[in-house]
């Protein structure tokens, strides 16, 4: 039986999106035996999408974290992968796994790498060798996923109002030029309530006080704050009449589980556009404060009947 590792670290946006790769690896490999390296965090999502049979953690700790790092390499060298497709293509992948891999592996194997096009076919006759090395192309589509498989515990869906808009108003902590002016998700909210639609905002402990600024702007505004799992969060979305939100994991999650979603955009980061089948993405053609609330409710509102 061919042993295949994918490995696809994060962020939790880059994750989702890329399942549907990850499914083209199984769909092109059916029999075979994959491994996934990546982030614990993302287990709950990869188990669901019942592509894999074993899991390597790589939270990327320090490189100086000895013991953590010799027990992803035993894994790794030990594990017989002919095929290791690289989802993350980035440094750590590319400039310091993949030489690592090739010198400690005790045979020959392909690295695809997977959104490159290419692969490097490693040819080996025996440990502690770089082996022969050849660069041949290999297509690899990345279709869109479809995230209809995951499903959450959804425990406190019963707090939820009848009819209402999903809000997201937080992102990674690093990229602060990805969200959206508060204000702005307040003037949606007041928008919302005079139509006689609540908004439900969704968050973790790193957004407690911008939920509670927008929540405060309206009594039509319901803060779940630390409620729903990144399990829930497409259930959530399909139950919404829509979802506003940055970018960030949680609004490609409601995008790819199908219902409607709008995502606002820094001109830097609109690569990563939401894909999903009713997605509307506003990119703004500088910084992300040039997005007016009038530009995402002339959108919403085509959601709200």
């Amino acid at each position: 039986m061919q042993k295949i590792l994918v490995i696809k670290l994060g962020a939790l946006g880059d994750f989702v999106l890329e399942t549907g790769g990850m499914m083209e690896v199984r769909r092109r490999f059916p029999d075979a035996h994959l491994t996934l390296m990546t982030n614990k965090a993302f287990l709950p999502i990869a188990k669901q999408a019942g592509i894999f049979s074993d899991y390597i953690i790589d939270n990327r700790v320090s490189w100086f974290n000895l013991k953590q790092q010799a027990r992803l390499l035993k894994e790794v060298t030990g594990g017989g992968f002919e095929y290791i497709f690289d989802f993350q293509c980035v440094s750590r992948t590319e400039k310091k796994y993949f030489p690592i891999f090739r010198w400690l592996m005790p045979h020959s194997f392909t690295w695809v790498s997977a959104r490159k096009g290419f692969a490097w076919r490693v040819q080996k006759k025996g440990r502690y060798r770089l082996g022969t090395l050849t660069k041949e192309d290999y297509p690899f589509t990345l279709p869109v996923t479809d995230l209809s498989f995951l499903h959450g515990e959804n425990k406190h869906f019963h707090e939820l109002p009848e009819r209402f808009v999903v809000l997201i108003p937080g992102c990674s902590p690093n990229h602060p030029h990805k969200r959206w002016p508060i204000p702005n998700y307040c003037d949606i909210v007041q928008r919302l309530a005079q139509r006689g639609i609540h908004s439900v905002v969704i968050g973790t402990k790193a957004e407690e006080a911008e939920i509670a600024a927008i929540t405060a702007s309206s009594p039509m505004a319901v803060s779940m704050l630390n409620k729903t799992s990144l399990l829930d969060i497409p259930d959530l979305a399909r139950r919404a009449l829509a979802t506003v939100g940055n970018d960030t994991g949680p609004s490609h999650m409601a995008s790819l589980s199908g219902a409607p979603a709008i995502a606002v955009y820094d001109k830097r980061t609109a690569v990563g556009v939401l894909r999903g089948p009713r997605s509307v993405n506003l990119v703004s053609p500088s910084t992300i404060d040039l997005i007016t609330p009038d530009m995402v409710w002339e959108k919403l509102e085509a959601f709200l009947q």
